[in-house]
């Protein structure tokens, strides 16, 4: 769609996760929930996209939620990477991974009370 007709159509609205580049749009709108200028990559189905892994959320503006992720290969990948990192901790505490959780949260909050005590006998 052209970008002229779909601000006047839409209007600025349309750009609430910041402006697309370029003379023309792809339009997303979703009736009665929203309606978006979208530049991302676009499947047929969703059985095209595999694996997908949100890495991070960040709030842009109330109501407003950026998501990142990735899919296919790097969301294998990054699925990967985060297993090894639980494994090592596992290896390293001496834990099953069902008490990762558990012993996480113990050394946490045994650290915290030592900091605590250490800064009274300051």
């Amino acid at each position: 769609m052209d970008k002229s007709e779909a601000e006047m159509k839409y209007g600025f609205s349309l750009y609430q996760g910041g402006v697309v580049p370029g003379n023309s749009l792809r339009v997303v709108n979703i009736s009665g929930v929203d309606t978006e200028a979208c530049c991302g990559t676009h499947a047929d189905n969703t059985a095209e996209v595999g694996w997908v892994r949100v890495i991070k959320s960040q709030r842009i503006s109330d109501g407003i939620v950026r998501l990142y992720y990735v899919a296919r290969n790097r969301a294998i990948e990054v699925l990967n990477q985060e297993n090894n990192i639980l494994n090592t901790l596992c290896d390293t505490w001496g834990v099953d991974q069902s008490q990762i959780e558990q012993t996480a949260s113990r050394f946490f909050n045994e650290y915290k009370r030592l900091s605590t005590t250490a800064k009274k006998q300051d």
